[in-house]
């Protein structure tokens, strides 16, 4: 089986390279990398391209949600990896392979993401001793394993409604809907980069990005280099 990989890129070049990196490193199962790219610098932009199977490189930054509905385009294997541009996969094991694994033993999910480092204003969730796919309302892109047919007959992320950078949000409220349930992975990791105090982006203002500087951990690189790198 061949699995897409969906994944947007927009500014942040240090960590959606590290991402791409990391992701050729450490999969074993094979694989096809769609890369959905926001616009980029002319000189990432050919790297990107150059480390991609199919590249799509947009003239302006049209948001999260518009660049994943795109990428849906191009998506053709049974289940699907959607994510963003700063998730590190581990070392050890087929991490991919674990996860189809994983999906076929829990076929009410049609939604799992890998289990991140901490969980932006989540708290912990998982507990002492959790299922193998912790359930919850939504789960970003974290790597996140979909089912193709699925999110393409729920529409994808062809939503208009004004809530920038909650991608999240909009396809797992159609998964439930549709009677099917989003979750974790509660045993398979994955590493959530920050960047700097501003989560990447330089100057950008808070509200652009979405995401508070208050709740920033601060990257551990040699748990880093550890066990991802």
């Amino acid at each position: 089986m061949i699995v897409d990989i969906c994944l947007t890129t927009w500014r942040r070049e240090e960590i959606s390279r590290l991402c791409i990196e990391t992701l050729k490193k450490n999969t074993t199962t094979p694989y096809r990398l769609i890369v959905i790219d926001n616009g980029s610098e002319k000189d990432f932009s050919n790297w990107l391209n150059d480390n991609s199977d199919i590249y799509v490189r947009l003239d302006k930054n049209i948001g999260l949600e518009s660049a994943k509905h795109i990428g849906m385009e191009f998506v053709e294997s049974e289940l699907f990896i959607s994510t963003d541009n700063d998730i590190l996969v581990p070392k050890d094991g087929d991490w991919l392979a674990s996860l189809i694994s994983l999906k076929e033993r829990n076929p009410d999910f049609a939604s799992i993401s890998l289990r991140p480092q901490v969980l932006v204003g989540t708290g912990d969730i998982f507990g002492v001793n959790p299922p193998e796919v912790k359930e919850f309302t939504h789960v970003p892109g974290y790597m996140r394993l979909m089912e193709t047919k699925l999110v393409k007959d729920l529409g994808a992320w062809n939503d208009k409604r004004e809530l920038r950078g909650h991608e999240e949000y909009w396809i797992s409220e159609r998964i439930i809907a549709a009677g099917r349930k989003c979750g974790w992975a509660s045993n398979i990791h994955c590493y959530h980069l920050f960047g700097d105090d501003n989560w990447g982006y330089k100057e950008m203002p808070t509200q652009e990005h979405g995401h508070s500087p208050t709740q920033l951990p601060k990257d551990d690189w040699n748990v880093i280099r550890r066990d991802f790198i």
